[in-house]
């Protein structure tokens, strides 16, 4: 599994890069690609055993390809190089590849039933850089199956569940290793109208990681947690080119760090509520 990660992350960049290049339309299937650059301010944010505070530029994209679904973003830390960010210093990015593979298009079968709409192969790849000083960063693959399921008042949500691959984890001891499961779901909702081009959306997504074996220290039995819950509820108003949007994001025990233990004199914050601003250019 030696650098899995960067391996399935070009092939899919590539593959999504060349859609224009060989598309060829199906009836069944919208052929599209998306991009957005945002520009977040985010309060409040859980990730490692404290609370934290950060104004950061995000590149989200996604599209559909016949068989191939996709949705990612990278996140450029502190993109101020403010001294007033809590990450002022720190690493520089975060990377999330989340591509899906179409289980109906590949077998030629359609294995819808009900509510649910198309089955695949799913994938979530996760990357950041090392904190300085540090050897090691995040090197985390996600790998299961997906489906697309027509939820009452939400439509056609997102529901996938995966093991995961952890191959770097700033050095915990569940590097190099099948660990945990991960149970997800994400909707995207327009919920009223202006103009034709301008509309409210709820958007959003859970993610539910469980049964981890992180606990093979004295410091993770006292600091770590089995599971790790985190969900962002989105309101966001688009326009043809523009979007502003405000986020609630709950967690508990974020990134499987254990909640108010005190750690080098200082009290871990991992469950509770955040708060996300942002606007961002339609590409």
């Amino acid at each position: 599994m030696k650098k899995l990660t960067f391996k399935l992350a070009i092939l899919f960049f590539v593959l999504f890069c060349g859609i224009n290049t060989f598309a060829n339309d199906i009836n069944s299937i919208t052929n599209s690609q998306w991009a957005n650059l945002h520009l977040y301010k985010g309060e409040n944010q859980r990730g490692g055993p404290f609370a934290f505070d950060d104004t950061y530029v995000e590149f989200e994209f996604g599209g559909r390809y016949e068989w191939f679904d996709l949705y990612g973003y990278i996140d450029f830390i502190d993109a101020l190089n403010s001294s007033n960010s809590d990450k002022h210093g720190d690493n520089n990015f975060f990377v999330d590849i989340e591509p899906r593979i179409s289980i109906d298009y590949l077998l030629n079968k359609d294995f819808s039933y009900g509510a649910l709409k198309e089955l695949f192969f799913a994938f979530d790849i996760y990357y950041a850089d090392p904190t300085p000083g540090d050897d090691k960063g995040l090197k985390i693959i996600w790998m299961g199956l997906g489906s697309d399921i027509d939820i009452p008042w939400l439509g056609k949500s997102g529901v996938n569940f995966y093991t995961r691959f952890v191959e770097e984890n700033y050095g915990a001891s569940n590097e190099n290793s099948f660990d945990g499961y991960v149970a997800h779901i994400n909707w995207f909702k327009p919920i009223y109208h202006f103009t034709q081009n301008r509309f409210l959306s709820f958007q959003g997504y859970i993610d539910y990681e469980f049964g981890s074996d992180l606990d093979n220290t004295n410091f993770e039995k006292q600091y770590r947690t089995s599971d790790s819950l985190q969900s962002y509820l989105g309101f966001w108003i688009h326009d043809k080119k523009w979007l502003v949007g405000y986020g609630l994001k709950a967690y508990k025990n974020m990134t499987q760090w254990k909640d108010a233990e005190n750690l080098n004199g200082k009290e871990t914050d991992t469950t509770g509520f955040a708060n996300y601003f942002n606007v961002a250019y339609k590409f």
